[in-house]
């Protein structure tokens, strides 16, 4: 019995380094974007948010390491009709990074079965007073996926991107089954009734 969810996929690359940067900065604005915002970031140039979010890592000594954690929302139709709601529940999710870290969000529409909107946001992983690298844990990946469950007040499925699911050798060879190593894992959080009604 399959269920949709509402999803909220984490995708951090440990070997970011220059190109992942062009990249991530460029990839919010596209030709799929339908909406942006930048939070201590210029969202309207990716050269200068680059350049923002490089310096802030040179400058506090984290130049080479992972730049970004990205959290890509992918809401259901019936939970995101148009880019402004689902610009709005990505705005909502990464509010408690904001006063703490640069972010770039970008909206794009791509029409699904299940979803016509999803969000693109990229989080500086750079703390802007302390420097301190922000790293995608469980403790924040479940933060996000519960905060996001209780903005919609849906539940929502967590993915979080299993990075290098190179083929592995033919598990018959070794007498083990290594489909689970390649997974990438998930979990579905549920939203806490809405106090404020």
């Amino acid at each position: 019995m399959d269920k949709d969810y509402d999803i909220l996929k984490v995708i951090w690359h440990a070997d970011g380094g220059d190109e992942y940067s062009t990249n991530a900065t460029k990839y919010p604005s596209n030709e799929d974007c339908v909406g942006l915002r930048g939070y201590g970031v210029d969202a309207d140039d990716p050269a200068t948010a680059k350049m923002q979010f490089d310096s802030l890592s040179k400058y506090h000594g984290n130049e080479g390491k992972n730049e970004f954690i990205q959290f890509m929302i992918s809401p259901l139709k019936e939970t995101a009709p148009d880019a402004e709601t689902a610009m709005e529940i990505a705005d909502q999710v990464l509010d408690p990074l904001k006063d703490e870290y640069l972010i770039l969000i970008g909206a794009h529409k791509k029409e699904h079965q299940k979803s016509d909107y999803h969000t693109h946001g990229y989080v500086g992983t750079t703390n802007l007073e302390t420097g301190k690298m922000l790293h995608p844990t469980n403790k924040l990946n479940y933060a996000m996926a519960q905060r996001m469950a209780d903005t919609i007040q849906k539940p929502v499925e967590l993915v979080i991107e299993r990075k290098n699911k190179s083929p592995e050798p033919d598990s018959s060879q070794n007498g083990g089954n290594n489909t689970e190593k390649k997974k990438d894992f998930t979990r579905i959080f549920y939203p806490h009734k809405n106090t404020n009604d």
